[in-house]
């Protein structure tokens, strides 16, 4: 403790929302040239943790981590170390483990995790797969002629499920499939868009689901299974390149079209707490919040560049968008102003193309993007908390999920990757 005591003293009160590692909060004198090693030794000695119990901890101040010493921080903010500085101190996050590594016969545009432990991706070899956690595929999913560019799970009972594909065939095919055996079968094909599907999102109440596509459109569909085709107005000879296999599908036209956007839709999300609110983003710069009942373009956020990805956490309320311009944003949706970005995240150098907030956190989110990285981040932070290679040669991330504790990237290598990401749940909340 002597050695801790060198230099100029500042008079510092450490919190924490971590039950476990609560220490009394009565303020002490801590030298000022420490940094977070040093605070952390401070914080386990209190706790006398000794050797591996020892644990490494995050600062925060103001609500931002500490990454330099308190008395850079102090010359920083213009104070003196007369201030009282009242630290928050949280359970430093363990960086993610890769765990295993799933080969595709071409690049992995779509990855999303489901709670009983299975992995759904899509490919630009026009097939869907389920995988289970011993890296097994247990189902090819074929029937669509163009490249998959979402997946979406609907059910799942353990024994049987459905899933939703959307493709650049413009087409977005209801699956039904069962455990048991490698059999499955499409329920139905939802046609109404006339360029590639580029996303699709599933209501909280499981009975809607929203596709945003190329043609600048949002599409709202039932997930009921319709006895009869839809009726579509096709010219003669588009029927006639029909494959024999699509003419025993049972076709279902849209419910609703949402239109307000003016280029490509790249990505729609349905809030988890309300089956009408839904966000999407497009080419146009802007993240629009509709009312899908009222079938309302309630606000519109407008920024500098085209907007490829979007996820919306219902721990933080807030949007976070991956940009052109290698720019991460965080947007309020509750907020009027249409061009108020709360906060920016900067560190990649490619496109950002897809983006995942932590199911256990509010602050915490992992984006990917076209410089070959995954890059984790706690928004309290000035940078990136972890970098992750998702191969050699810097291979395009092209999607990405964190679900639970898995972290979920698909590339232009041919691989879906897996990382093992710690939960959140208790550095945040104790």
């Amino acid at each position: 403790m002597d050695a801790l005591a060198e230099g100029p003293q500042v008079q510092v009160k450490f919190v924490t929302r971590q039950r476990q590692y609560a220490i009394p909060e009565t303020p002490i004198q801590t030298p000022a040239r420490l940094r977070r090693y040093g605070l952390s030794q401070i914080i386990n000695l209190v706790l006398q943790n000794e050797g591996e119990k020892q644990k490494p901890f995050d600062f925060l101040i103001d609500g931002e981590f500490l990454r330099t010493s308190l008395v850079e921080y102090l010359e920083e903010k213009n104070l003196s170390t007369e201030n009282l500085l009242t630290i928050e101190y949280v359970e430093s996050m363990l960086p993610p483990t890769p765990l295993s590594s799933y080969e595709h016969d071409d690049w992995v545009s779509a990855v999303q995790a489901h709670q009983p432990g299975g992995f759904l991706t899509g490919s630009y070899d026009n097939h869907v797969r389920i995988w289970n956690k011993q890296a097994e595929c247990t189902h090819i999913l074929s029937g669509h002629s163009g490249a998959i560019k979402t997946v979406q799970w609907l059910t799942s009972n353990g024994e049987s499920g459905t899933l939703l594909s959307g493709a650049l065939d413009r087409s977005i095919l209801a699956w039904e499939y069962n455990h048991t055996d490698s059999s499955n079968s499409i329920l139905y094909e939802c046609r109404g868009h006339t360029a590639g599907v580029e996303s699709i999102s599933l209501n909280s109440n499981g009975d809607r689901f929203a596709s945003g596509s190329a043609d600048s459109m949002i599409k709202i569909w039932t997930t009921t299974v319709p006895t009869a085709s839809d009726h579509f107005d096709e010219a003669a000879e588009t029927r006639k390149k029909r494959k024999t296999a699509k003419d025993d599908r049972i076709f279902k036209a849209p419910i609703l079209t949402l239109a307000a956007h003016t280029g490509p839709v790249s990505s729609v999300v349905f809030n988890p707490t309300s089956s009408d609110t839904l966000y999407s983003a497009g080419w146009d710069h802007s993240v629009r919040v509709w009312d899908v009942e009222n079938h309302v373009n309630v606000a519109t956020k407008n920024c500098e560049k085209t907007v490829h990805a979007l996820d919306y956490s219902q721990l933080s309320g807030l949007l976070v968008s991956g940009h052109a311009d290698t720019v991460i944003r965080l947007w309020d949706p509750r907020t009027e102003e249409s061009s108020i970005v709360k906060q920016t995240l900067n560190g990649h150098q490619n496109w950002v193309t897809s983006v995942s907030w932590s199911p256990s956190s509010a602050y915490m989110l992992a984006s990917g993007s076209y410089d070959g990285f995954i890059k984790v981040w706690d928004i309290r932070a000035k940078g990136a908390l972890y970098t992750l290679s998702h191969g050699k040669g810097s291979k395009k991330v092209l999607s990405i999920d964190w679900s639970n504790d898995f972290l979920l990237s698909g590339g232009e290598d041919n691989q879906m990757k897996i990382h093992k990401a710690q939960d959140m749940t208790e550095r945040i909340e104790g």
